[in-house]
């Protein structure tokens, strides 16, 4: 018996084995490091810092390799030019079924649709909605959250403080704002609830949980699959009960939110008699998609706040360089808004610049190839996962300089102006091509209004004898890894 399970196991070792080297020599698939039955290539990769493990893989394998996650190959891009070349068109648009993105979005948002005619009325709905938004009331919503944030951080009375819930708060606040026309105190309890659904949500989100690599365990009783509908129920309720509040209350003509676009949005289409829109204007489509744009958005600015306030601690002289330009434009008590842009470059660049060094989408949204296709000759079948390590890009001797350098200067002109951004095809903090992020506008502008309103009021410290750790923790996103931080009014500091 003991020798016959042997000879059977090494039987299949043997086939696995075949078949990895008839994939890389016979179909021409990219290729990668050997990998172990049911594991993968996880032992490969550093959980602290995958992207780090992948650039190493990188210089073995070339700038487009696969590994395998489990029992599924995953393909990897590495420079500018591949990422581009797959994600131009839509070869390469799907996006791969991860289980616990099937529970909660399904086919009902922009950001999992596979099917190409229903994705395309999804992302022309939503960005007509932000549209809307952005045209009229964006500014006044971040500038009403940033000036909160503001009082906030006063009541610290510049002693070391953990920015990472405030931030967290204020981003979330400006999407809530924008999408459903509210805004949350630190004691709502409606707050918590969000909170908590999402910090559950989170923690399952990441195609490797054994949740999503092992789907079958669904059928069995276990904590991640009993969490994640939990969380997905609270946050139904929630989320129906804002859209009923709205259909109560709308009004033609008056837009109060993103919410109250779409809306009118679906109107439109009853009397056109517009089927193929109404087919994702149902309330569920709507709650969805409202849902994805304020929770991918909310973390992705709140981290990119924290590096923000970090960098400008860190980096000191950077500081002053912004601190100065802001006071040349707007003394100690102009008004920060949108229209500032174009006269406050160097704030410009530092958003960029934070954006760029931090790379906190290390590996951004997976993709998955929607048919059969080739990559730099290489052979990727219909339905494999592919990802970008835009981290590698970010830090690329050969298109940056100095890349391990934090210098927003790159993105500035000899004169001191904010250089044409078709020069960096290789800055990519929103992904590329067809499925590019849809509110990276919006999410520049807040970037935008909510640090240099805070640099307005602030010079920010590390505590005496504190070292800023600018490593980050590897989750769905690099953050920073927690630190304290001093705020010092600026009337008082300078």
């Amino acid at each position: 018996m003991i020798l016959t399970a042997c000879l059977c196991g090494t039987a299949l070792c043997a086939m696995y084995y075949l078949k990895e080297q008839y994939d890389y020599t016979i179909r021409r698939m990219p290729p990668g490091p050997p990998s172990i039955p049911f594991i993968g290539n996880a032992l490969s990769l550093d959980p602290k810092a995958p992207h780090l493990s992948l650039l190493e893989l990188a210089k073995k394998y070339g700038d487009i390799f696969s590994i395998k996650l489990g029992s599924q190959r995953v393909v990897i891009l590495n420079t500018c030019d591949v990422i581009k070349e797959a994600y131009k068109g839509l070869d390469i648009s799907h996006r791969p079924n991860i289980y616990c993105m099937d529970v909660l979005v399904g086919d009902k948002g922009f950001l999992t649709c596979n099917d190409t005619n229903q994705w395309r009325l999804h992302t022309r709905l939503c960005r007509s909605a932000l549209r809307i938004i952005n045209n009229s009331s964006l500014g006044v919503k971040i500038s009403e959250e940033a000036d909160c944030l503001i009082n906030k951080i006063l009541d610290y009375h510049g002693k070391p403080f953990n920015p990472c819930q405030d931030l967290y708060l204020a981003s979330l606040n400006v999407l809530c704002n924008i999408s459903f026309g509210e805004r949350y105190s630190h004691t709502d309890p409606e707050l918590h609830d969000i909170l908590d659904y999402s910090a559950e949500i989170l923690k399952v989100i990441s195609p490797v949980h054994p949740v999503n690599a092992l789907p079958w365990l669904r059928h069995f009783p276990n904590k991640w699959f009993e969490r994640l509908m939990k969380a997905k129920e609270q946050r139904d309720r929630l989320l129906m009960r804002k859209y009923v509040q709205h259909v109560a209350t709308y009004k033609d003509g008056e837009i109060r939110d993103m919410l109250d676009a779409m809306l009118a949005s679906a109107k439109q289409a009853v009397q056109e008699k517009d089927d193929n829109s109404l087919s994702v204007l149902t309330p569920e489509h709507i709650i969805i998609n409202m849902w994805l744009m304020f929770f991918a958005g909310t973390d992705t600015v709140a981290n990119t706040l924290q590096w923000g306030l970090l960098y400008m601690a860190a980096f000191p002289k950077k500081q002053a360089k912004v601190h100065d330009q802001i006071e040349q434009v707007l003394g100690k008590d102009g008004l920060l808004t949108l229209n500032c842009r174009a006269r406050l470059p160097y704030l410009e660049a530092t958003v960029n610049e934070i954006m760029r060094f931090s790379s906190l989408t290390t590996l951004g949204v997976p993709h998955a190839a929607a048919v059969d296709t080739k990559v730099r000759g290489y052979y990727i079948p219909k339905g494999t996962q592919v990802m970008a390590n835009f981290w590698a890009v970010h830090h690329d001797e050969t298109v940056w300089d100095q890349p391990h350098e934090f210098i927003p200067e790159r993105f500035l002109d000899s004169d001191g102006n904010l250089r044409n951004m078709s020069e960096f095809p290789y800055f990519m903090p929103f992904s590329t091509g067809q499925r590019s992020c849809i509110g990276k506008g919006m999410a520049k502008a807040e970037l935008f209004l909510l640090l240099g309103k805070l640099l307005h009021k602030f010079c920010f410290q590390l505590p005496e004898n504190a070292k800023a750790d600018l490593e980050g923790l590897a989750s769905v996103s690099l953050i920073p890894k927690p630190y304290q931080i001093r705020a010092l009014e600026r009337a008082m500091y300078i």
